[in-house]
């Protein structure tokens, strides 16, 4: 979250910016008024677009209107965690844990992971669909993993990634478990320290939780907070469909 507010200043300016009034005049806003006016502004692009993202999940919505509201509310309450359109941070990817030898994927795995990090199985204008749970062994999460892993086409499933808080060997163990040999894996990756997912503000509100992402060209382009197991496939799809 650090990295994506370091971010999101440097593109706002920062500091102090000019503007011209009404009256032609030169304005000086302070760094509090200008993250007013944008937390202003967001709040009202949030309510514009509330119509095409929060609603029915069976109708075409990636939102229900209950996660479209408590978004809005966090918003308008001024809420710090990441909101769609904000920066999407890489650099905690770099300690994730590669399942099958317990070691960190770095940078080389990052820049491996993220398209826009000059992944050469992606365009650099491709998406990556991360799905987060930190609770240890959690059964909601695998649950939702066998429905993806069923209700996604392969080429969609090699654009996704579950990070959870398990260690690598209880991870090996769960898919071979689940999982025949000749069956489509879904990749998994281990924050076992929680960093990646305070990173991304993905812990969840009240109480810990499932969320989606799905990250492209350097931002956060749909998120999906509180997530049931039941509904992942459907929301995952309803987002993709919903990229512009």
């Amino acid at each position: 979250m650090a990295e994506a507010k370091r971010q999101r200043e440097i593109e706002e300016g920062g500091g102090e910016v000019e503007i011209i009034d009404e009256d032609k005049s030169e304005k000086k806003l302070s760094a509090e008024e200008i993250k007013l006016r944008n937390d202003k502004q967001r709040f009202a692009d949030m309510l514009d677009n509330s119509i095409s993202s929060g609603g029915d999940i069976e109708k075409g919505y990636y939102l229900t209107e209950e996660q479209e509201n408590e978004n809005a509310d966090a918003v308008f309450r001024g809420v710090i965690r990441l909101y769609e359109g904000d920066p999407a941070p890489t650099a905690p990817f770099a300690d994730l844990l590669n399942i099958e030898n317990g070691e960190q994927i770095g940078k080389g795995g990052v820049t491996r992971l993220i398209p826009w990090e000059g992944s050469r199985s992606a365009s650099s204008g491709d998406y990556l669909v991360v799905v987060t749970d930190p609770r240890p062994k959690s059964s909601e999460l695998r649950t939702a993993m066998k429905r993806l892993s069923g209700a996604m086409s392969s080429d969609v499933l090699k654009k996704c990634l579950i990070i959870n808080a398990d260690t690598p060997g209880e991870n090996r163990r769960f898919l071979k478990k689940t999982f025949i040999e000749e069956s489509e894996k879904l990749r998994i990756m281990c924050d076992e320290n929680l960093e990646l997912m305070r990173e991304y503000t993905a812990l969840g509100e009240k109480r810990y939780s499932m969320t989606m992402f799905i990250l492209r060209e350097g931002r956060v382009a749909k998120i999906a907070r509180e997530v049931e197991a039941e509904v992942l496939p459907t929301i995952v799809k309803n987002a993709i469909k919903s990229l512009n």
